[in-house]
């Protein structure tokens, strides 16, 4: 009967390493399944890291180093000897060595480069030469490609010749003499065809394809409306140069995403993850906004302190957090709702107007309600008042909430569009930018309203 081999976990790790039992956490190590140490590796930090790389046998060691955070990859660098380091990147997916490549410093970059060999070296710089941030340093030259004459016994001969080195054998991709992508056919289709038949006979023309030089960001649209586990990637000629493949697009869609909710905190995206970020780092990116906002709510309180002078004012300034946390949440919520819109293209810039009558409409709908609730408030908290008549200030708070509410509402949806038309990140609308909006505005609004009815029925 085989020893049970105890599951390595980080505390493990920790524990082998201290009393130098390499031994047995190298037997732990290649016992583990493959995505189980991927998993383990990603939460190893330090020593302990370094120790089970070495370890890893040199195919999944490549595989594994290219799934680790961009901190514990740098950490690594320095752990590894010359010979282990060429190995490792030559037989890295080359998607993956561009993303490290273009991370590390430039001199870095190239002390790495010169490990690659011939033809990894020639991708590595093809790779490297498509512009930062497009599909072009995502995708991989490594797939299969076949012409249309060739017969299905020609096609599974190829495909046990090249395979071992391919990123994905299930899609198979069709291509004329001069490279032009024709079409794309799966591997079952190969698989259920009879041996005589030819590719043209399995072609129906449909491929969808992505543009090397385009935005990666256009990459996850493009995989949702094909349902695409991978997708060529063609020149402005139509000539295929690779493919990308659903999870390096996933990665894409995430790390998006991520920045977008960072934005809408009113922070500069990071680089790195939360604890690769340096005490520094971190101040360097929520700082400066924090300023900035700092000195935005100087402006609200400007405006406040004009109206302090009016003899209402003691009395307003006790309904002054209503209208602006209500405009303000007002206000937040629609600009998320257009940013995730134009995000997943729900819409388009050009959609403006019709959003523009709709959310004039809704706006002017959720002012009346919560004006009738902040009227019942009014009455409520200044009942048995003798200072002012109570109608008079729930009037005064009832029409500033509906005038502010449908404001609030329009900016909301607006802005987007216009950070979108002027190449700015919608997502920086959202949360504390709206919010301050709403602030100063709401002020504004408030008080000049509220003052001009309270001093007509006086």
């Amino acid at each position: 009967m085989a020893p049970e081999i105890r599951r390595l976990d980080v505390d493990r790790v920790h524990e082998l390493v201290e009393v130098n039992d390499f031994t047995t956490l190298s037997a732990d190590v290649r016992a583990m399944d493959l995505h189980d140490l991927t998993e383990l590796m990603g939460e190893l930090t330090g020593d302990d890291l370094g120790v089970v790389f070495r370890f890893l046998p040199g195919e999944p060691a490549a595989d594994i180093f290219g799934d680790l955070d961009f901190e514990q990859q740098e950490a690594l660098l320095e752990h590894l000897s010359s010979e282990r380091l060429a190995t490792i990147l030559n037989d890295m997916a080359p998607d993956e060595r561009t993303e490290l490549l273009e991370e590390l410093p430039g001199e870095l970059a190239q002390r790495l480069m010169n490990h690659l060999r011939g033809d990894e070296l020639k991708v590595a710089r093809t790779l490297l030469a498509y512009p930062e941030d497009s599909i072009g340093r995502l995708m991989t030259p490594e797939y299969v490609a076949v012409r249309a004459d060739w017969t299905i016994d020609m096609v599974l001969r190829h495909i046990r010749k090249v395979a071992p080195r391919m990123e994905t054998l299930n899609v198979i991709y069709v291509v004329d003499e001069h490279w032009k992508l024709l079409d794309d056919i799966t591997l079952e289709q190969v698989i259920l065809a009879e041996p005589t038949d030819t590719v043209q006979a399995l072609m129906d023309e449909q491929v969808g394809s992505l543009v090397a030089s385009a935005d990666r960001e256009t990459a996850g649209d493009e995989f949702r409306k094909y349902e695409a586990v991978a997708m060529p990637v063609v020149d402005t000629r139509g000539t295929l140069v690779g493919i990308v493949t659903v999870d390096d697009v996933l990665d894409v869609v995430e790390e998006e995403a991520t920045e977008d909710v960072q934005k809408m905190a009113a922070m500069a995206p990071l680089e790195y993850s939360y604890f690769g970020t340096s005490f520094w780092g971190m101040l360097a990116k929520r700082l400066p906004w924090l300023a900035l906002l700092l000195a935005a709510q100087m402006l609200s309180s400007s405006a406040l302190s004009r109206f302090r002078d009016r003899a209402v004012f003691a009395v307003l300034v006790i309904f002054m957090p209503l209208i602006n946390a209500t405009a303000g949440n007002t206000g937040a919520q629609v600009a998320v709702l257009m940013t995730r819109g134009l995000a997943v293209q729900e819409m388009t810039p050009g959609d403006w107007l019709r959003v523009l009558i709709r959310e004039l409409l809704r706006g002017l709908t959720m002012g009346l309600i919560l004006a009738a609730v902040g009227f019942a408030a009014v009455c409520v908290l200044m009942a048995g008042s003798v200072e002012h008549a109570v109608t008079d200030v729930a009037v005064a708070v009832a029409v500033s909430m509906i005038v502010a509410v449908t404001l609030a509402n329009l900016l909301g949806a607006m802005l987007p569009f216009v950070f979108k038309g002027i190449g700015l990140d919608p997502a920086t609308t959202s949360g504390p930018f709206i919010a301050w909006i709403m602030d100063f505005t709401g002020i504004v609004l408030y008080f000049t309203i509220a003052t001009a009815i309270l001093t007509a029925v006086s």
